[in-house]
């Protein structure tokens, strides 16, 4: 896009502005550097990224990131081989990989899986506590290296502060001698190139002995390094060269921790800048109620705010911004101050931060275009320095715009074709509108011309718009009402002011009869779009009013099926507590029985409590059926494995694990929300740690026992995985083994059966395949 494009919609002050939302210098560079993105792939992939981030701040109300330090020229001297970092440099990497830390550490339970960029993101970032603790036991805050870094450099200084004791012990001796008193001139010690020195009198040499270092600037003040001091600060300046050769091994040591790690810092730190820009981003979006609007071949802003405005905290009325993709474009009239020039400039800077990745301040449900150009020709730009005249510097530039504009194009012109004669400055604009639409490019003028507003009403590639005006306070709305001309105000505005009624009586003999007809059309037809307005507003209040009661109904009626349903659970739980006080009283009952030796009552009174339990558990289990809908996903409660639901029969589910459909008990399922399947999850079918063999023997009990017994037994078997089974029945009359081929051959599994080889128990037992 062109700079002076960009200039004149004020998208360099727009990012200024966006810049003061961060302290980090390399943040605010990122920002002031940002461009839009004309590439479709390219912008979603930045807007998913800014979407994910806001929606974890929106939740959660703060991002654990403030200041961090610049690193960058740190970076460039840490991939020279053998160079060595300073203590601060040192720390200041370190404190990147404390903010690491602490935003991964913030990020790891909030992280959307499904945004590939915010996750590629994420993972760019490095924290490593082992070395964070290595530097910081070597290194303290302000940037010193410890004692503590190595055992040698501990000696050394230890040994340092020895002799620096015995040096000063000596040095305080003489300066509060009285034999020197008269050559001290102060009483302190000081140093001078890095030896200790007391300050003597000029006159010193005849009482003690030693080396000058320095003088003061008159001259009366020596610096003396004593006789009997010298040796020790000898072994003092060795140390101190043992220090710093010590030092730069522990500096060489820790660089190299780092050196190692260099992809990572240098990823950390970039990731680190990313999400101190996404947090601006944030924090701006809160300030003015920014959004992302849906992207469209449509442009329909709904109450939609200049940003600068926002920013600056001047007051700004919402417009409503419309382009179709069909009727690409929009001729805008009305008074001057009445906010044309102000609406094309909106749609023009909300576009470009769109483009950028960036949200904008309007109203949901709205829709907005990518374009790979954005032309706009507002004001006379630059036409002073060029030498142009008005007219002149807008051709020159229109010009250039239709040389380049295409059907992937916002052009932004306003006051078409001004400082020139009305009539041929409308034809070239009509001109300039028919080259426009052929190219099918989209359009948002501004005009005073009657005859383009004409000929933008008779053309369908067009919608007209007016400035809205207030005629009681004789001042502009700002709102844009569209499929409205506006009303001539000329004449209205001068008889308001109190222009002498001859002089407008004279001017109207001079408007001649087809725009007296015309401004009279215009009248009615505003007069009836004012009409339609109202009726509209009626209208949309009405449907708003509907769908409020509507949504107030569905919440009611999901509140009453939840209530009903913990009705049901409570009942479920008194009527157990109820049979529980029974059985409590009954077993007194039962043992005055049991003495008395009447066991038909003991047994009746057991069957009564048995047959009282079963009809709770058949509630309740109507209760979880009511519960599950076809369709529904479900998993087994022992297992993480998901299904959906096919079928209902009573209590068993009809369930397809990937494409294996098994009758389950609806008492092992339990629902599943469907936002948290994901969307991979496969069925494997493989042996859980239970302890069912391939083998079940059914022989001793009752026809319907056994049933009961080999239905629930199949269930679990063929989830294990098993797909060879031993039924044992024994031989008998035959009748266990004719009831169990029979449940086979009806039973949901398809299955396949035989008699065992006569080794392994012949007719007494069936395999099932």
């Amino acid at each position: 896009m062109r700079e002076k494009d960009l200039q004149l919609l004020e998208y360099n002050i727009f990012l200024e502005k966006l810049a003061g939302f961060t302290e980090n210098e390399k943040t605010k560079e990122k920002i002031k550097n940002l461009k839009p993105v004309k590439n479709h792939k390219d912008l979603k992939k930045i807007l998913n990224l800014t979407q994910a981030f806001l929606d974890i701040f929106t939740k959660e109300g703060f991002f654990p990131l403030s200041n961090y330090p610049d690193i960058e020229e740190t970076l460039k001297l840490l991939y020279i081989e053998e160079s060595i970092l300073s203590p601060v440099e040192i720390l200041d990497i370190t404190n990147i990989l404390s903010i690491s830390r602490e935003i991964k550490n913030f990020l790891r339970e909030k992280l959307n899986k499904e945004s590939i960029e915010f996750l590629a993101l994420y993972k760019k970032l490095f924290s490593s506590r082992e070395t964070e603790k290595i530097i910081k036991d070597s290194i303290d805050e302000a940037g010193f290296v410890k004692d503590s870094a190595s055992r040698e450099l501990y000696k050394i200084r230890k040994s340092k502060k020895e002799i620096e004791q015995k040096i000063k012990s000596i040095l305080e001796h003489i300066i509060h001698n009285p034999n020197y008193e008269d050559i001290i001139q102060e009483k302190i010690i000081t140093i001078r190139k890095d030896r200790y020195v007391i300050p003597v009198k000029e006159n010193f040499s005849s009482k003690l002995k030693g080396i000058i270092h320095d003088r003061s600037s008159t001259g009366h003040t020596i610096f003396l390094e004593p006789l009997n001091v010298i040796e020790l600060n000898n072994k003092l300046s060795d140390l101190k060269i043992k220090e710093q050769i010590e030092i730069r091994k522990i500096l060489e040591f820790l660089t190299n921790i780092l050196r190692n790690k260099y992809n990572n810092i240098k990823n950390t730190f970039e990731a680190i800048i990313e999400f101190d820009y996404l947090f601006s981003i944030a924090k701006y979006s809160r300030k003015i109620k920014a959004i992302f609007p849906e992207i469209s071949k449509n442009i329909n802003l709904k109450k939609a705010k200049h940003p600068l405005f926002l920013l600056s905290g001047k007051e700004f009325k919402p417009i409503d911004l419309i382009l179709d993709n069909d009727k690409r474009g929009l001729v805008i009239t009305g008074p001057n101050t009445g906010g044309k020039t102000v609406a094309l400039k909106t749609l023009g800077l909300l576009s470009l931060i769109f483009q950028t990745g960036i949200p904008v301040p309007v109203d949901e449900e709205s829709e907005i275009s990518i374009f790979d150009n954005i032309f706009v020709d507002i004001g006379d730009y630059q036409s002073i320095e060029q030498n142009l005249s008005t007219y002149s510097w807008h051709i020159s530039n229109i010009k250039e715009i239709l040389e380049n504009t295409d059907d992937k194009s916002l052009v932004l012109l306003d006051e078409l074709i001004p400082g020139t004669d009305p009539d041929e400055g409308s034809s070239i604009g009509i001109g300039i509108l028919e080259f426009l639409k052929e190219k099918k490019s989209y359009i948002v003028i501004t005009s005073h011309f009657k005859q383009i507003k004409l000929y933008a009403l008779s053309d369908e590639y067009f919608t007209v718009a007016s400035v809205g005006f207030d005629k009681k306070n004789l001042k502009p709305t700002y709102n844009l009402l569209y499929n409205s001309v506006g009303q001539s105000m000329a004449f209205y505005i001068a008889q308001k002011i109190g222009i002498n009624e001859e002089v407008l009586k004279n001017a109207r003999k001079y408007i001649n009869e087809d725009s007296l007809s015309l401004n009279k059309a215009i009248e009615e037809l505003e007069r009836l779009k004012v009409l339609h307005e109202e009726e509209k507003e009626k209208y949309e209040k009405l449907v708003k009013e509907v769908k409020h009661q509507k949504e107030k109904y569905e919440k009611l009626n999901a509140e009453l099926e939840k209530l009903k349903k913990e009705k049901w659970k409570e009942s479920i739980s008194e009527i157990k507590e109820f049979v529980k006080s029974i059985k409590k009283e009954g077993y007194s009952i039962l043992e005055e029985v049991k003495t008395s030796g009447s066991g038909k009552a003991i047994e009746e009174f057991n069957k009564k409590i048995s047959l009282t339990i079963n009809e709770i558990n058949k509630t309740e289990e109507a209760i979880q059926n009511e519960e599950l809908d076809i369709g529904d996903k479900v998993k087994l409660k022992d297992k993480n494995t998901v299904g959906e639901i096919i079928s209902i029969r009573e209590n068993k589910v009809n369930v397809n694990f990937n494409g294996i459909k098994i009758w389950v008990n609806i008492k092992d399922l339990e629902k599943v929300d469907n936002v948290n399947v994901e969307k991979k999850s496969k069925f494997h079918i493989k042996k859980s740690k239970t302890n069912i063999s391939n083998e079940i023997n059914l022989i001793g009990l009752t026809k319907d026992e056994a049933i009961n017994k080999l239905s629930q037994y199949l269930d679990k078997a063929i989830l294990e995985g098993y797909t060879n089974i031993r039924i044992i029945h024994g031989y008998g009359a035959g009748i266990l083994r004719k009831a169990v081929r029979e449940y086979l051959d009806t039973c949901p599994y398809k299955i396949r059966y035989k008699d065992a080889q006569y080794s392994e128990g012949g007719m007494g037992v069936t395999i099932a395949e």
